[in-house]
């Protein structure tokens, strides 16, 4: 049962630091903020599951993701000639 408990911690540390950095960086608003770090803090092999699920992609990520769709398409198009 150690050896679980050796393995499995660092997964979950690391899972709550990645979240919460996120968390800190998308600027949430001080109220939101502060509620998903509880949250994570509190439950921290749920908490981050939660909040990747339930988060929106921001607008720079929705923009890289467009334009990499076109590039794709563009190059699926030269292809094809």
């Amino acid at each position: 049962m150690t050896l679980l408990w050796v393995l499995v911690t660092p997964i979950v540390i690391l899972m709550d630091i990645v979240a919460i950095v996120d968390v800190v960086r998308r600027r949430l608003g001080t109220g939101a903020t502060i509620g998903w770090i509880i949250l994570i803090l509190i439950l921290p092999i749920i908490g981050p599951a939660i909040y990747v699920i339930a988060r929106k992609p921001s607008g720079g990520e929705v923009e890289e993701a467009y334009l990499a769709e076109a590039d794709r398409r563009a190059h699926r198009a030269q292809e094809r000639i």
